[in-house]
Formats: structure tokens, sequence, C-alpha cells
């Protein structure tokens, strides 16, 4: 079974759904999140529990979606991940890293607003 990608938008957040494997076969995922960031998305919501199958490469995919939309002041969030993926990210030690949610909601609550950098300067411009 191939990788399916869902896509919808919720608030301030891009949701992914998932079905399939997630593995070195099935690359959609990262070349799909790519685009979005180059189209200015920034916060990830990966729902997870349609995913039959996840190896290093999909988990591989996942680090870098987290490592790119955290860079660009973005996130990502694990959605209702099956117990096998549980069982792996703790093994894994990336359920130290990644935040996971049983609901969407809570999810996308989670995710902080865009931060607005603000620099004080006098009124000389230093």
């Amino acid at each position: 079974m191939s990788l399916s990608i869902e896509i919808r938008r919720v608030e301030r957040a891009v949701v992914l759904e998932l079905s399939g494997r997630l593995s070195v076969l099935q690359q959609d995922l990262r070349q799909l999140a790519w685009k979005l960031i180059q189209d200015g998305e920034r916060n990830f919501i990966i729902h997870l529990a349609n995913v039959s199958y996840l190896d290093n490469s999909g988990l591989g995919q996942l680090c870098w979606i987290y490592t790119v939309a955290k860079n660009r002041g973005g996130d990502m969030k694990l959605l209702r991940p099956t117990p096998r993926i549980r069982k792996l990210l703790n093994v894994t030690k990336l359920d130290t890293v990644f935040e996971l949610f049983e609901s969407e909601s809570e999810a996308i609550r989670s995710l902080q607003p865009p931060q607005i950098n603000c620099l004080s300067t006098s009124a000389n411009g230093y």
C-alpha cells in the first residue's frame, strides 16, 4: 500500500492526514511539506492514525519537517500515532522531541501564535 496524504487547513495549521506506508519508498510527505513551506506554511499537524508502517526513512521525514518548520518560526505536532508508532518514537527517544496528541483541537491550540520580532531603537537609530 502506498502513502496517501489528505491536506486540510485548520485555523493556523496545515493538517496532513496520512494513510498507508511512510517509508524509504514513499518520499511524498517530504516533497509535499517542502512545497507547503515554500508557499509560506509554518505549522503542521501530522495525523498518523492510518499509517500502517513507519521505517527509519519515515521517521527522518518527520524529523526534517519538524526541523525546517522550527527553523522558520513554526512547529509540527503528531496526532493520534498508533501504538506501534508510539513504541517506535519511545525507543528512538523522539517522543521527547515531538509533541503527541489524541485531539486535533488540542494539537492546534498548542501551536504558538507567530512571533513578531520588535527591535527597539533610540532616536538616533542605535
